[in-house]
């Protein structure tokens, strides 16, 4: 019964934005909690948003698309011991794409059992600036990227929900093979 209250008042927050529901995404990896309203982001969205020749694996996302979820089980081998120098090439690139962003962390962590490296900042888009948060975590030899972003306008209501979004990812295939 106690652990039960103190998850309900852990994620009350993210209950209040807006009701969540646990999910299972990029086949199975992973299983966390996300807003019910959000949805997997259409094809035809993810090209929109994500106009690169390489889209994130699986996007959820609000109706219109200004808060959002991304998942991206990248091809790059890597093992935990390598995340410090994966963090500092991802960090460098960004600051070179992104010269004018406004930085708030990039850090390794411990979390999930492992070292994962953690990059949030504000960049320039189109017509608005975008607040980001993204982890970077050694999942089965590769990394995976997980980036939570919202658009300045809807940033104030839905920061705090992605940040406890993090908080509920699990990964069902044993924490101890998560390095593997």
């Amino acid at each position: 019964m106690r652990y039960s209250v103190m998850i309900f008042l852990l994620f009350c927050p993210l209950c209040n934005a807006e009701g969540v529901v646990s999910r299972t995404v990029l086949g199975g990896f992973i299983r966390l909690e996300l807003p019910v309203k959000f949805a997997r982001m259409s094809e035809y969205h993810l090209r929109i948003k994500y106009p690169g020749s390489r889209p994130p694996t699986e996007v959820y996302s609000n109706s219109n698309g200004a808060v959002s979820i991304a998942f991206n089980y990248t091809r790059n081998a890597i093992h935990p011991s390598q995340i410090a120098e994966v963090h500092a090439m991802m960090s460098a690139s960004f600051r070179r794409r992104y010269p004018y962003a406004r930085w708030f962390r990039s850090v390794v962590i411990e979390k999930f059992g492992t070292s994962v490296f953690v990059m949030e900042l504000m960049t320039p888009a189109v017509d608005t600036e975008v607040h980001n948060i993204i982890y970077g975590i050694p999942l089965k030899g590769r990394l995976l990227l997980v980036s939570f972003n919202a658009t300045a306008a809807e940033a104030e209501r839905w920061l705090d929900v992605g940040k406890r979004i993090f908080d509920t990812m699990q990964f069902p295939d044993s924490e101890a093979r998560i390095m593997r």
